[in-house]
């Protein structure tokens, strides 16, 4: 089931959560993540070239916020998920606080692996281990693949045929090309950092590309939300719920995730997908490095 989002509005700025909170903050280094992925961009933005082979811009209906809903008792991404970090090493991912109810907003990240290896942290090794455990467990792929093509591909043709022209013969098949595995993101506190304003062109994303934004932490308790830059400049908070896939175009439009300033811990994944016609898989900006592989599925 999919809704249009109807952002609340927020002209605050995105870092007064953390005023007069300093000495209460566990984190207190500039990363606000532990990401599951490695970061893309190996050169400053005055040596990152675009081209002209960057894709085409998606139709104006599929670069729209949009909700979608799904079981999460079929697609229990909690659960495992919980698994997969449990069978890590508790040094360099942390370790559920509790030990009775275990819950991913209980999820305790060593401060070490938020930090950079030159401010004598693990944070580099810490990102690389978990992107290996995230690729290398069968049983978290099998359901984000059966995620992937039985949710949101699916969601994804719907719309693509809902643009038709009347007497327009339809197109049998749809070639998507999905990041696999998705990135995971572990965002522990209380803590000073946020993730900056930012669109993923900067990091040699490309036009053609849908963003999926799934949270799988309450964020009643995390108190953390995915901010959109709108039209007018005012970046709002989605405040999607666990249960729910947000829909957007992360390339073009601006965005941010605000500070963890709770004792929980913030758990989402994202990953984007590539639309036959508007994305090219052979294209990556010069200046950057691709470290997300990808899945083509015909649909």
């Amino acid at each position: 089931m999919a809704g249009r989002m109807e952002p609340v509005r927020n002209k605050e700025n995105q870092n007064n959560d953390v005023e007069n909170q300093s000495n209460d903050f566990v984190y207190k280094t500039g990363i606000p993540t532990l990401r599951s992925s490695a970061h893309r961009v190996k050169y400053s933005p005055k040596h990152r070239h675009v081209n002209d082979n960057q894709g085409c811009c998606l139709p104006h209906l599929l670069c729209q916020p949009l909700l979608l809903d799904y079981d999460v008792k079929k697609y229990d991404f909690q659960n495992v998920l919980l698994q997969v970090l449990e069978e890590c090493k508790t040094q360099t991912i942390g370790h559920c606080s509790s030990s009775s109810l275990k819950r991913l907003e209980d999820w305790k990240v060593p401060p070490q692996s938020v930090t950079r290896k030159h401010h004598g942290g693990t944070c580099e090794d810490s990102q690389a281990y978990l992107s290996e455990q995230l690729a290398t467990s069968t049983e978290f792929l099998f359901l984000f693949d059966n995620f992937v093509e039985n949710v949101v591909l699916s969601h994804l043709k719907e719309q693509l045929l809902s643009l038709r022209s009347d007497g327009e013969p339809m197109v049998k098949h749809t070639t998507f090309y999905y990041q696999r595995p998705p990135t995971l993101r572990l965002q522990p506190g209380p803590a000073r950092a946020h993730v900056k304003m930012h669109n993923d062109a900067q990091y040699g994303h490309q036009d053609g590309e849908v963003n999926f934004w799934l949270p799988l932490t309450d964020r009643t308790l995390t108190k953390v939300d995915l901010h959109l830059e709108q039209e007018d400049g005012i970046c709002t908070p989605m405040q999607v719920a666990v249960g729910q896939v947000l829909q957007f175009h992360g390339t073009r439009v601006n965005h941010y995730v605000n500070s963890n300033v709770t004792p929980y811990t913030r758990i989402s994944m994202d990953f984007r997908i590539g639309v036959e016609g508007c994305f090219d898989p052979h294209w990556a900006m010069v200046g950057t490095s691709a470290d997300h592989s990808r899945r083509k599925v015909q649909i």
